[in-house]
């Protein structure tokens, strides 16, 4: 009997623990059809969408400019005199005509038949002043500038409004045209750059004398100047991407060593003494290196 009781209890054991797996199994199975149902029919975790979008994102995005867009309205004359033509016009200095002087500005409206030739020539440049005066000015701003001045001199422009500029036509590619105008930038600033190099010094030619006794040596200096791009960087008077050569006389008037120092400076560059940027060699030999340093210092 004992033996068959224990057959019996094994069966039995067997029996419900089988059904326990399979109600198990049954029981795991409609949970995975139920959560299925429920994430297909909400579309899934909305928070963890979330997060996840967040994780993945790009660091940083592309923003291209519009191709075609409308051209900025010009500058009225007073915010291109503040910005470019009033480091000369407001002080005079280069033989400017200065703004509020009529007895300046007259005998230039006249002589350029007025509004339109001076805009004419303030375009190609004039004297010391290289082209549209060394900045970055469009037709229209410049006649608005000229206007501007005119008036503050108490001269009548005749009321001409500035020509409305053609719209340019769309680039093909916003990266071509960006390219292209900062190509045309470099190219306008190089040109500026050398213009004033060469003009600024006919302008001071009549201020950049020496002793009166030697009247020769003074035009050779201020011509070797010029040849040598000095006045890009140097003017008599203002301060440009170096001091002014004014200012160099008076920061040296009475040292015995100004030449000799000078000199040096000239032949073989410098390290931003003044705070500027560092100039380099040039390519002139002693006497003219000497030559120019004597008329620098004999600027007053």
């Amino acid at each position: 009997m004992s033996a068959q009781n224990d057959a019996s209890f094994l069966r039995m054991f067997l029996f419900v623990l089988g059904l326990l797996v399979a109600f198990t199994i049954v029981i795991m199975i409609a949970a995975g059809i139920v959560s299925e149902g429920v994430t297909e029919k909400q579309g899934g975790d909305k928070r963890k969408q979330a997060a996840i979008a967040e994780r993945i994102k790009p660091v940083g995005t592309v923003a291209v400019a519009k191709a075609g867009a409308a051209p900025a309205a010009p500058r009225s004359g007073k915010e291109v005199v503040d910005a470019v033509c009033g480091a000369c016009h407001a002080t005079g200095a280069l033989n400017a005509p200065k703004i509020g002087a009529s007895d300046a500005w007259q005998p230039r409206f006249d002589a350029n038949g007025g509004l339109d030739g001076l805009v004419k020539s303030a375009i190609a440049g004039k004297g010391a002043m290289p082209p549209r005066g060394g900045g970055s000015i469009d037709d229209a701003e410049l006649r608005n500038a000229i206007t501007y001045m005119l008036k503050e001199s108490g001269i009548d422009a005749g009321g001409a409004a500035a020509p409305k500029a053609a719209a340019a036509p769309a680039p093909a590619n916003p990266v071509q045209a960006a390219v292209g105008a900062v190509g045309a930038m470099v190219q306008q600033a190089t040109e500026a750059a050398s213009q004033t190099a060469g003009q600024a010094a006919t302008a001071v030619s009549g201020m950049m004398g020496q002793a009166p006794a030697a009247p020769a040596a003074v035009e050779d200096a201020s011509g070797l100047a010029q040849a040598k791009g000095c006045l890009g960087c140097h003017q008599v008077a203002t301060k440009v991407l170096g001091p002014a050569y004014k200012d160099v006389a008076a920061k040296f008037q009475g040292d015995p060593n100004a030449v000799d120092t000078l000199v040096k400076a000239v032949k073989h560059g410098s390290v931003g003494v003044w705070g500027q940027i560092p100039m380099p060699p040039n390519n002139v030999t002693d006497e003219e290196a000497t030559k120019l340093v004597k008329w620098i210092l004999s600027l007053q």
